[in-house]
């Protein structure tokens, strides 16, 4: 997934508690700084807001150098929190997102983008999409203000480990999770073994020990059926449905290349834990059923001494961009008392 850093969480003194007017220090919102929990981002650094009491409208707020955001279709950010809320338009939020500029500060005429920050589960870090489509153009070209405002009375404890425009990939994801889930994991001779994803048909890494990867077929995976839209984007007006997501699958070759047989038995010894026969590789917060396949023929065959695990990654991709709903909240029937009872 390609990302463009907004906020790492690491520079406590750039945020600021706030009451409501905006102005005036918070006596029920704080923020401090996490240096011993353990973060998705590796750098067990991040940011912790607790309320004390009543909070409503109190928030948290810093300013940065103007960002470009007009390429980037989404952002994401990871954090973990005390209280769920579940992921629906009636969910009981407690935090939501505001952006600014100069041209357009929060809160002003023309900019009333916000998102609520869904949370599923407690104390596990989860990183919520927020579209960028209806950002307002003044705003999405020269962000310069960030603000995390307390949109209930909820008492809460929770930790913000980044905040980052995204854009996803679906081949590009995988390619780097599979990479992730090799590189540097085993050593030979006490010297980390690199994992490098090559183009099938290009010419082999001449460098080794390696653990070679190559992605050759993608596929439609016509077995399964598209999966439904799913609620995002939740402004406590409404919500968008993202677009339905239809699968395909990804075939890689992956090999244990080394001078010797006996470094070649470690690092295959190192794959079938690293790779099940059927197992997942988290991708992007999702969770892709991976299994292993049988080695294509034909015009896609391999050399038959070279040694392969052929490994098939199931993903879904998204279509659309997402559409705004408004939730419903009364349903009226009306009964014409002349109708006959059988209908």
């Amino acid at each position: 997934m390609a990302a463009l850093m907004i906020d790492n969480m690491q520079q406590l003194a750039s945020w600021t508690a706030l009451s409501p007017d905006g102005v005036t220090p918070s006596d029920t919102l704080s923020i401090a700084a996490d240096v011993a929990t353990g973060t998705p981002s590796g750098d067990a650094r991040s940011l912790v807001a607790q309320t004390a009491g009543t909070a409503i409208d109190h928030r948290l707020r810093r300013s940065i150098v103007p960002l470009n955001l007009a390429t980037w279709p989404e952002l994401r950010m990871t954090w973990q929190a005390n209280v769920a809320t579940g992921s629906r338009a009636d969910a009981p939020f407690f935090l939501e997102l505001r952006l600014g500029s100069a041209a357009a500060p929060i809160g002003s005429p023309g900019n009333g983008w916000r998102r609520r920050l869904p949370l599923d589960s407690a104390d596990r870090w989860e990183s919520p999409r927020f579209s960028l489509v209806d950002l307002p153009p003044a705003v999405r070209g020269a962000v310069d203000q960030i603000e995390l405002r307390c949109v209930t009375n909820t008492l809460f404890v929770a930790r913000i480990d980044a905040l980052a425009a995204a854009r996803a990939s679906m081949p590009g994801d995988i390619d780097a999770a599979l990479v992730d889930r090799l590189d540097g994991k085993i050593s030979i001779a006490g010297t980390p073994v690199p994992a490098q994803l090559v183009a099938s048909g290009t010419p082999l890494p001449a460098a080794l020990p390696l653990l070679l990867i190559q992605p050759y077929d993608l596929q439609p995976a016509w077995a399964l059926d598209a999966a439904g839209s799913t609620p995002a984007d939740f402004t406590g007006d409404g919500l968008r449905l993202r677009g339905t997501s239809e699968a395909f699958t990804l075939d890689y070759a992956i090999e244990a290349r080394a001078a010797t047989r006996a470094e070649q038995a470690v690092l295959i010894d190192f794959l079938l834990d690293a790779l099940p026969r059927q197992g997942t590789l988290a991708v992007n917060d999702a969770t892709l059923r991976t299994e292993w396949i049988m080695a294509p023929n034909r015009e896609r065959a391999f050399a038959i001494e070279r040694q392969l695990i052929h490994l098939r990654v199931t993903a879904w991709r998204e279509r659309g961009v997402p559409v705004a709903v408004a939730p419903v909240k009364t349903i009226s029937t009306i009964v014409d008392p002349r109708e006959p009872s059988g209908g």
